[in-house]
């Protein structure tokens, strides 16, 4: 499964859900640590304060089955913990050994309800990465998180 760019997984938040990453289930447990929201729906999507939590649970290098062999690879866990449920958007940054960003993608969970997780995993293509090689990437972090109401 790929991926668009940041860019254009936020334009097509604006106007319906995209799947961003492999998204492996949705739960009752909750974790943190970033905080936003972002969701779509209808014709007016409304920005939201309700809160979400973003969690990085792993990230490396490994072989995987659907982002290949040697993929930087981050585990992730988006839980929402507002009131309503919601569609929420994620941008990842990756960065080098010194903490300079090399590129950025992102992640989505749509429909999430309250007290909801949505886990996946998610990794970097070649053509995100555009201020160094994918070789120099050495962690990632939670640039952004966005919630629309639907």
């Amino acid at each position: 499964m790929r991926r668009l760019g940041l860019v254009a997984a936020a334009a097509v938040l604006v106007g319906g859900s995209l799947l961003t990453a492999c998204n492996d289930s949705t739960t009752d447990s909750a974790s943190g640590d970033g905080k936003g929201g972002s969701s779509s729906s209808a014709p007016a999507p409304r920005k939201s304060t309700a809160p979400a939590d973003v969690k990085l649970t792993r990230q490396g290098w490994e072989d995987h089955e659907v982002w290949g062999d040697h993929a930087y690879v981050v585990h992730w866990e988006i839980t929402n913990t507002g009131t309503k449920a919601g569609n929420f958007f994620a941008g990842l940054e990756f960065l080098d050994k010194d903490g300079d960003v090399l590129g950025s993608t992102g992640i989505t969970a749509d429909k999430l309800g309250p007290g909801k997780t949505s886990k996946g995993d998610s990794a970097p293509l070649e053509a995100e990465i555009t201020n160094g090689k994918m070789s120099d990437i050495k962690s990632a972090r939670v640039s952004e998180v966005q919630r629309l109401d639907y």
